[in-house]
């Protein structure tokens, strides 16, 4: 893997998961200050919060944001629509009303690339932005996790790309395309509440030749554009089936707030399972995603499902507690938490729920075990005196659960903190990128007064790690020792890398030939 490909994914997963600052690492855990709509509002806006952002778990909105830029730049390029028109109508086949104002998206057989192309061209940019800072010394290969956290960011910026180039079904049910270069489409139709008959085939299932498989795709509608007639198709969408309860916590209050989806019944964590979340909630404020949400009382409906097996989970995911923007610096992964049905934390074991085609199954409540839940907090110290470091980040992962990769950042008084995780699992907990910092005393806020702490690095030190097994209570003692290395400061300027919003408006200008 090349140095270009090694800096994407050190600067995605700087986007997607906050950090504390240093010298080998100067992204600030930064959450976003706008949505997808920003995209049309300004320009020049969104670029000023995309350079503030520096969270993995917040990638999914920059992309987005991006993506959706890079479209719009592009498209103003070109003086004249070119190819052909495609038209038609979608009705509802439960009711014969036209499927008032859905989306309608055309996905070229062949397959669709815009995702990958995004990539290419953040690549690019990365390459240029890393010979402009000297760095080109070869490193090592990216971990599955950082590849698979990729792999969802560029499935989803396809999806952003596709809701730019998506049409509006009218109040008579017609919807209408222009400049459609030749080829034959998918027709992917989104509308809440119907089946989505193209999403029920993963990328794998178009690219195979199994007879079952490609015979069940044949199902999905198409039409075929030669480049110099009109073309016309008609569609008819199907009711999906539903399922509707409540979430409560244990004491039997409402678990308002909360995001639900289908998984697989008996499918394990990813590590591209937080992606997904974060990507999905981002993906919603186009209207690409239907989330189901909680309401005050608890009280949700997923709906649009084809006849089958599912099983549910809950998702909440929040800042850690007493994080705010004047010290989010400290903030790390946050809160995460996710609960099945059959009221368990453990996917593995979570409840499974049949549907048939358009049945509304009712009563799939869910209760969170939350007394369950504690905390792990500790200390990380320099072996040599025993005083504590005040730069880096402590990882926790699990071995019974792949899909777990929470960070928390040391703090000023060498502290590091886990909120409400489930009790009964060994965890492990390792530091990385420790160092003594010299905080400025004259820090000032930031964009939209958010705190981004600058530490002069000092010393640099090794890591740790340690198994901590959690029980029923919180465990406040962890103690992590690292060794001081030889490290010593260098000529380069601090905060001289690659960072995610200086990445994007690269691509951003030059689809736009450098005019916002």
């Amino acid at each position: 893997m090349s140095f270009v490909l090694e800096k994407m994914f050190r600067n995605l997963e700087c986007a997607l998961q906050p950090h504390s600052v240093s010298e080998t690492n100067p992204c600030a855990g930064r959450q976003p200050g706008c949505s997808v709509r920003a995209i049309i509002a300004s320009w020049r806006t969104t670029m000023s919060i995309l350079k503030t952002m520096r969270s993995l778990t917040r990638i999914t909105i920059a992309v987005i944001l991006a993506a959706g830029l890079f479209t719009v730049a592009n498209a103003q390029q070109s003086p004249y629509v070119t190819g052909s028109t495609v038209t038609g109508h979608v009705f509802c086949a439960d009711t014969n009303a036209p499927a008032r104002f859905a989306k309608v998206q055309l996905k070229p057989t062949e397959g669709d690339h815009g995702g990958e192309d995004f990539m290419k061209s953040l690549t690019e940019n990365i390459e240029k932005i890393a010979a402009k800072n000297g760095e080109t010394s070869p490193v090592k290969p990216p971990a599955e996790d950082k590849k698979q956290a990729v792999d969802v960011a560029t499935k989803g910026m396809t999806q952003a790309l596709d809701m730019m180039n998506a049409s509006t079904v009218g109040l008579d049910g017609e919807f209408k395309f222009a400049g459609v270069k030749p080829g034959t489409y998918y027709i992917h139709v989104l509308y809440p509440g119907y089946i989505d008959s193209y999403s029920q085939f993963s990328d794998a299932d178009f690219t195979s030749t199994d007879p079952a498989v490609r015979a069940r795709i044949a199902q999905v509608p198409t039409v075929i554009v030669t480049g110099t007639d009109s073309a016309q198709a008609t569609v008819r969408i199907e009711r999906g089936a539903a399922i509707s309860g409540r979430i409560l916590y244990d004491d039997g209050s409402p678990a308002s707030g909360w995001l639900l989806s289908t998984i697989k019944p008996g499918s394990l964590d990813s590590a591209a399972d937080a992606a997904s979340v974060t990507m999905n909630q981002a993906l919603a404020m186009s209207g690409a995603v239907q989330l189901a949400k909680t309401d005050d009382l608890g009280h949700f409906r997923i709906t649009g499902l084809a006849a089958g097996d599912y099983a549910l989970r809950a998702t909440l995911i929040a800042t850690s507690i007493g994080i705010t923007a004047a010290n989010i610096g400290d903030g790390g992964s946050g809160i995460n938490l996710a609960v099945y049905a059959g009221n368990t934390f453990d996917r593995a074991t979570a409840k499974a729920i049949s549907v048939s085609a358009g049945e509304e199954y009712t009563g799939a409540d869910i209760i969170i075990p939350d007394r369950s839940l504690h905390n792990i907090t500790g200390h990380v110290y320099a072996k040599s005196d025993s005083h504590t470091l005040n730069v880096g980040q402590v990882i926790l992962t699990s071995k019974s659960n792949p899909g777990l990769h929470l960070m928390a950042v040391i703090r000023d008084d060498g502290s590091f903190h886990f909120e409400y995780l489930p009790g009964g699992i060994t965890y492990t907990v390792n530091v990385e990128d420790a160092a003594d910092g010299k905080n400025s005393p004259d820090a000032t806020p930031g964009f939209m007064g958010i705190h981004f702490p600058h530490p002069e690095i000092l010393h640099k030190y090794g890591t740790d790690s340690t198994d901590v097994a959690l029980g029923e209570a919180n465990i406040d003692s962890v103690r992590l020792t690292v060794a001081q290395t030889d490290w010593k400061p260098s000529a380069t300027k601090p905060g001289a890398t690659v960072e995610p919003g200086d990445l994007l408006k690269g691509i951003i200008e030059a689809g736009s030939n450098g005019k916002p």
